[in-house]
């Protein structure tokens, strides 16, 4: 079982505590980009409640995280098929060198 790892920080006005496989720094920069994420969120809604912030966070999150996969699946794909091409060029190639 790997180590696990108790960080403490602040979001909005309430203390939590994350069991994490992530040391203090990874979770530092976690806790620095959620403020800045809630900060940014506050501002623009500042009749909003932390519950509902935290919501709209999680939510752009997600969104954030599907863009990204989507787009490293069209890579992957794109991949394979620069190497399907290759393939084909590199059996091209040894058809005309074995008729040569």
């Amino acid at each position: 079982m790997a180590n696990l790892n108790r960080y403490k920080f602040t979001f909005g006005k309430k203390t939590l505590t994350l069991t994490t496989e992530h040391d203090n720094l990874f979770m530092e920069e976690i806790a620095k980009v959620a403020t800045e994420k809630y900060q940014a969120i506050k501002e623009q809604m500042p009749g909003a409640d932390d519950e509902t912030i935290a919501l709209l966070l999680a939510i752009n999150s997600l969104s954030t995280q599907l863009s990204r996969e989507i787009e490293f699946d069209d890579k992957e794909q794109e991949l394979e098929d620069l190497r399907n091409k290759l393939v084909a060029v590199k059996q091209e190639q040894s058809k005309i060198e074995d008729s040569l």
